[in-house]
This record gives structure tokens, sequence and C-alpha cells, in this order.
């Protein structure tokens, strides 16, 4: 048989072990797994020279802005960022123009993925006053639903609403007779609103951005934690709590974990790289939501993780312009700041440090996110019959992130002059070379969409 693809001399890393071997691809899956060279014959050959050689990245946690709001991110830029990265699947959230919310507007969106995306590609749908449309949503192909209690009115349509909990209930077990998971940004916003007020009214100064974090204290999680967990248990639903914040925050969740409650947690690295005393010299650079809080907190978020107390790593990648991050208060700078190209080797130069292994980086930036929203064997692993999603990374590389390196369209990026060592050097999509050294060599429309059904 002659192979589409062979990626010989390589060191193979599982969530559970490393081997050294050959990878050989047919038809965009993983055709065999070799631990010998042998004499294979195949179309294209990547000598990875003793490079290790990972599962494609999964990030459940994305905005590429599309459509509706493109001046700050498009699925083609946010993709080749996500390529850049060694990220080969992502999910998009659902609060773009229009929001993501009935069938009609997911097809809207899955055309514009379908035409611009380098990467593979899950698309959310908001768990909003909905019920009627998860079913025919989840026919369509989300690949889950975003309960975003930090959304006000008045950022939906007129009619739409997030639902107290009696409707959302009824929600959540509709949403769990077909096994899928919500996905939660945990905030209690009438306590945000409150503390919001009260330091207003105390005169604080619009750039002081340490009154973010005083405006979002981790009780403001715990509250919307609890209110979850609760829907959780009457409905019997999976519940993914995104964007983590606290040490009080995992300590609750391991608790309703030990109650036998389905949830799980990610975080990204924004909030286990900097702490409130940042705020000083970012600014609105690190305003993300929920809020960065102080060095206990990061210190626990980054234990959890390298230890999976935290399942997942997910970066809330999320552009906005400068304007709306540099000329604005405290309170009205938008949230979010980009990561996608660079939360993969952040974790590789920790892994360099000896802070966390290579294992758990594949354990918590491929196999868990795959398995926990249901693509898992497809993706998340090396083994025959999997996807081709593959990364290939250089752990020796020393290098600079600069701002000028980033594809997204908001280049601004906090990791700016950090040097790390360890970056991915190889992107394969679905069996295609998307990403080369750095420079983005696919096509546009290369990625599929995921979802549950894994009927890709």
């Amino acid at each position: 048989m002659e192979y589409d693809l062979m990626i010989s001399n390589a060191r193979i890393v599982g969530p559970d072990a490393t081997q050294e071997g050959c990878i050989l691809v047919k038809d965009g899956k993983i055709a065999a797994v070799s631990k010998e060279q042998g004499d294979f014959r195949a179309k294209e050959v990547i000598d990875a020279a003793g490079k290790y050689v990972l599962p494609g990245g999964v990030d459940v946690h994305v905005h590429f802005r599309d459509p509706g709001l493109t001046y700050k991110e498009d699925f083609s830029t946010g993709s080749m960022a996500a390529a850049a990265g060694g990220i080969t699947t992502i999910f998009d959230m659902p609060n773009v123009q229009p929001p993501t919310l009935n069938v009609e507007n997911f097809e809207i969106k899955k055309k514009i993925a379908e035409e611009k995306s380098y990467v593979n590609y899950g698309i959310y749908a908001y768990l909003v006053n909905n019920l009627d449309q998860i079913t025919p949503l989840i026919e369509a192909g989300v690949c889950g639903f975003k309960w975003d209690l930090s959304t006000f009115d008045w950022e939906l349509p007129e009619g739409w609403y997030l639902p107290d909990n009696n409707e959302a209930a009824d929600i959540f077990r509709e949403i769990a007779k077909h096994g899928y998971v919500v996905t939660v940004h945990a905030e209690d916003m009438e306590l945000v609103k409150n503390y919001t007020e009260h330091l207003k009214e105390t005169g604080r100064d619009q750039k002081d951005f340490l009154a973010h974090v005083e405006a979002r204290p981790d009780i403001v999680e715990l509250s919307a934690l609890h209110r979850t967990f609760v829907l959780s248990e009457v409905s019997g639903c999976k519940v993914h709590i995104t964007h983590l914040t606290s040490r009080r925050g995992l300590e609750l969740i391991k608790e309703y974990q030990r109650r036998g409650i389905p949830v799980t947690s990610d975080v990204g690295p924004s909030w286990f790289t900097f702490c409130a005393e940042d705020y000083e010299k970012y600014g609105g650079g690190i305003r993300v939501i929920p809020a960065i809080r102080y060095q206990n907190d990061t210190d626990a978020l980054w234990e959890g993780l390298a230890c999976g107390d935290i399942e997942v790593m997910a970066t809330d990648h999320a552009p906005h312009s400068n304007e709306e991050k540099f000329e604005r208060s405290w309170w009205d700078t938008l949230p979010g700041t980009i990561g996608v190209q660079t939360s993969l080797p952040i974790l590789l130069d920790r892994a360099n440090k000896g802070e966390i292994t290579l294992n758990r980086i594949v354990d918590c930036y491929a196999s868990q996110p795959a398995r926990i929203f249901g693509l898992y064997p497809r993706k998340g692993l090396i083994a025959p019959g999997a996807d081709a999603d593959i990364t290939i990374v250089d752990m020796e590389k020393e290098w600079t992130v600069t701002h000028e390196e980033m594809y997204s369209k908001t280049k601004y990026t906090p990791y700016n002059g950090f040097q790390l060592k360890g970056k991915p050097v190889t992107t394969i999509v679905m069996g295609q070379v998307v990403m080369q050294d750095g420079k983005i060599v696919g096509q546009p429309g290369a990625g599929k969409l995921v979802n549950p059904k894994q009927d890709w």
C-alpha cells in the first residue's frame, strides 16, 4: 500500500506514554502507528528527526467573531492563529451577530466556517429561552451549548433572554437526553453589578484596573457554580465550567465531583500566568472575565491543571480592537485577549522547566477535551482509526513572542516579550499540512465541522 503521508523518526506522545516510531496516514486518517521505521511507501514523508509528535490540540473555547464582528477576527485569521499554535480543532462561541441560538443562525455561521477555516471547528449554540430549538440544533450539528451567565438581556435580540431556573431545568433535561454538554461561564451578574456600582460611587480611578477584580471577587464565581450544580443535579446534565478562576471555585468543583455531579472544568493561560498585581502593568490588556485574581488563585489553578484536578486547558481566545482594550474605563474595557497561538507554547515552556509533563499536556489539551465533548477516539490521540490531526513540536526551539508574529487580526498579546522554549513547527489537519515552521501553507476550508455525533 502507498500511504498519503508518513511521519518518520517520531517521538509519539500520548496522555499516558511516549514511544518512538512512525505514523502512516491514508485518506485523512491514521492508518497505522509502527514502532519500526519499516520500508513503507508514501507520497509525502516528514522526517520528525526525533522531535515530539502530539495529537493536534482541541481548544474548546474561542471567539473568532464571525459573523458580525469581523473587524476583530474572522474564521480565516483565527484558524490560522490556531494552526500556528498547534491547534487542529476549535470550538467557537455563540456571541456573534446574529447570535447562534437557532438553526437558521447556526447555518449562517457553519457556511462561513466551511469556506474560511484552516482547522476543524465545533460551533456552540446559546442556552437561552430556546427549548424548542435544542433538538433541532443538535440535529443540525452543534458541538454543545453555552450557559453564559455573564450575558445581559440587551446583548440578545428582542424576545431572547437567559432563562430562570424553572425554564433552565427543562432545557438542561432536554440537552441531557442527547448526552451533550453545557459549557458554563460562571458569574453571578447581579452581584457583579452591585460591586461595580459601589466602586464607581467611591470615585475609583477609571484607569485603576485592580478595581476590575474587586468588582468580581470569587464569591461571584461560587454563587454561579452553586446555581449550575443544582441544575445539573436536577436534570442529570453534564456541565463543563470554563475559565475557572479561583482556588475556592476549584475546591467547590472537587466537592461536587465527589458527590457524583457530572462536572469538569478548564482554565486558560491568562488565569494561571498573570495575577492581580499585573493590572498596573498591563491595564486593559489583561481585563478578562471572569477576572484574573490573586497569586494564591493563580498558583492553585496551575497546580490543578498540572495534576489533572482541572481536566482541560482552553484559551478563551477573545480579540478586541486597541480602542476597546486601551482607551476605556476599567468597567467599559471589553474583556478578553488573544491566546490560541501562544497557549500550547506556554505549556511546552513549562514542560521544559519541569513543571508539567508532555503526557499531561496531551491529556489536558487534546485527549480530555475530546473525551468530554464526545470527539474521542477520532480526536485527541494518535492511533489507527483516529483522524490525522497531528502537531510536531520542537522542544529545543528558543524564541520570543512578538505582537507582529500573531496571525490574529488583533495583534496585541500580553505575552509580547515572553521568552519561551518549545514551539509547534508542523500542524497537520485531517492529513493535510497546514502550518510549517510558523508559516501557513494550507488552504481555507481544510477544516471540518465536528460534534459528538462524529458524522464528519
